[in-house]
């Protein structure tokens, strides 16, 4: 009898635990904003030899149109050379749609909160997806280079389920100082969430 009140009792908590987790579709959101984040920084910075060089090597016409896979191709080839390094925080940020932060946005929008307040957790960094060729790191090396430090917030959905909202801070550094907020705008579109301009 003593058992199963035991084993009662650890199914609770497992429920009770899990009832502010982190769900599927923040998850999906969370690593759709840190791909946004994170990949677009590398093109940013390249010279006109560097592309050239990279296209050569490649066999990439830049006097044409570029295709997707092109572009992937000279991207992953920069990420490789730069060593791309970035820290994340282990931890996620509450969000309260009531806050001043978040009310002109979900106002233009036109987002109604699933739930108001989401609470701070922690993040299961290994259900988050980085970008290829780029390395999480707990302090910046030597001979990459650093992109800074990202701490995420607890994505905003909407009722329907098709919008959503995430904010976020990029630091210029690892202690956390010199930092950029911003925001993403997300739509579902055919079940995936897609960044909204």
């Amino acid at each position: 009898m003593k058992k199963i009140y035991t084993i009662s009792t650890l199914f609770l908590l497992l429920i009770s635990c899990n009832s502010d987790g982190i769900s599927k579709d923040e998850y999906a959101l969370l690593n759709e904003s840190v791909s946004e984040i994170l990949k677009p920084y590398g093109m940013t910075y390249l010279s006109q030899d560097e592309m050239n060089e990279i296209a050569a090597n490649n066999g990439i016409d830049l006097n044409r149109t570029m295709n997707e896979k092109d572009a992937k191709i000279i991207e992953d080839a920069i990420a490789m050379r730069r060593k791309f390094e970035f820290a994340i925080s282990d931890s996620i940020e509450a969000s309260s749609a009531k806050s001043n932060v978040y009310r002109s946005l979900l106002e233009l929008d036109s987002i109604v909160p699933a739930k108001e307040n989401l609470k701070a957790t922690s993040l299961d960094l290994t259900k988050i997806k980085f970008p290829e060729n780029y390395e999480k790191v707990e302090k910046p090396s030597e001979n990459g280079e650093f992109l800074g430090k990202i701490t995420l917030s607890r994505p905003i959905i909407d009722k329907s389920g098709e919008k959503a909202i995430i904010y976020y801070q990029k630091c210029k550094n690892i202690t956390g100082n010199d930092c950029m907020p911003r925001f993403i705008r997300f739509r579902k579109i055919h079940n995936e969430w897609v960044k909204r301009s």
